[in-house]
């Protein structure tokens, strides 16, 4: 295999890889609530899933089409001397690294947004919650400053693609400050994400893998620049995106390792059996969904229990009424004598319901 095939399998390879990922968190979270219930990041996972598809195609058209070649490789004399044709080349080249690099970042902002989104849900009620909104704020300036670098570094615009006359080595595509800019916003909007408190210890361990993001950021940036090889920019765009990805949608697809969710979904049986019905419920499958603070330190209510503080009023009739879910009304009878025995006990069977006297009477 040549070093362009190669290339651009990589490129494919990267692409199922993201969209698998996409395609698990939008299955998952469409079993759990339902579409009608999509909440912020739900809509925003499915705009990536529309530029991740552009990605791979803008890929080969620059490592294949253009060869991967843009007008920063370029000296003063290869510039003069170079022919009409070959300079559009290198302009069509330069235009799609421009327009693959652009990709690069909104999608990687969008899903650093995405990830905020979702964590405004998990730590929803609880102290830190107030790290989040701000946070979501820095993501956007941050991107918005980083738009406005690529597009005021080098006026007019359209010389990043200029070959001849020379524009300068502030008007290449492969700008290092566009490199830079980018680099420091994104290890430090990572840094800000994961330092936010986590309540779960779990949830610590699935956003750490920010730290890859942060890895393949700085290895993409030394590469880039250090290795002379033509498409590699292109390459580590998508790998980047890709881990982005995979960090990003981890948590939201931890469910579909879980038994129960499937059994919820209709698709499993349970361990007695019995397998559940199609018709699912969105809240209840909503429950597998990842939760903190409150939502895990609150005791699940048990229907049958009759431990719930009452006033001393009520009857025991009244308060069998309320706990127990529409139990079929039994015929009772009622007998002399003294029990000394203060307990009710209620059983769901065929009989006759013994209501014990009050020992007073």
């Amino acid at each position: 295999m040549t070093a362009l095939a190669g290339q651009i399998a990589e490129i494919w390879i990267l692409y199922v890889i993201g969209t698998a990922m996409i395609a698990a968190r939008i299955f998952c979270r469409t079993k759990m609530v339902g579409y009608r219930n999509y909440d912020w990041d739900d809509y925003l996972v499915i705009a990536v899933a529309g530029m991740w598809t552009a990605a791979p195609v803008i890929g080969q058209v620059f490592v294949q089409g253009a060869e991967g070649r843009h007008t920063s490789d370029l000296t003063f004399e290869e510039r003069k001397n170079m022919n009409e044709e070959d300079r559009k080349k290198w302009a069509y080249g330069s235009q799609m690294f421009l327009l693959g690099l652009t990709g690069y970042v909104v999608i990687l902002w969008t899903l650093k947004f995405n990830m905020l989104c979702f964590y405004s849900r998990v730590v929803r009620g609880l102290w830190t919650e107030r790290f989040v909104k701000p946070l979501m704020v820095v993501v956007v300036l941050s991107v918005v400053v980083i738009i406005i670098t690529l597009a005021a570094t080098c006026r007019p615009f359209h010389h990043l693609w200029q070959v001849w006359p020379d524009p300068g080595r502030q008007c290449v595509p492969q700008n290092l400050t566009f490199f830079v800019v980018i680099l420091v916003f994104n290890l430090v909007t990572d840094i800000c994400i994961m330092l936010i408190p986590i309540p779960k210890f779990g949830l610590f361990l699935l956003f750490s893998l920010g730290f890859f993001c942060m890895f393949a950021a700085i290895l993409r940036f030394v590469l880039i620049f250090n290795l002379n090889q033509k498409g590699v920019s292109a390459l580590w765009s998508m790998r980047e995106d890709c881990v982005g990805i995979f960090v990003g949608q981890a948590p939201m697809v931890t469910p579909l390792l879980k038994r129960r969710f499937w059994v919820m979904a209709g698709y499993a049986t349970d361990k007695t059996g019995n397998s559940q019905t199609p018709h699912y419920n969105g809240s209840r499958l909503e429950s597998h969904e990842l939760r903190s603070g409150r939502a895990n330190n609150s005791k699940v209510h048990d229907p049958y229990s009759i431990t719930n503080v009452v006033s001393r009023s009520e009857s025991q009739e009244e308060i069998v009424q309320k706990d127990l879910p529409s139990l079929p009304e039994q015929p009772r009878q009622f007998r002399s004598g003294i029990r000394v025995e203060q307990r009710i006990d209620v059983e769901a069977v065929q009989g006759t319901y013994t209501q014990p006297r009050d020992p007073r009477w």
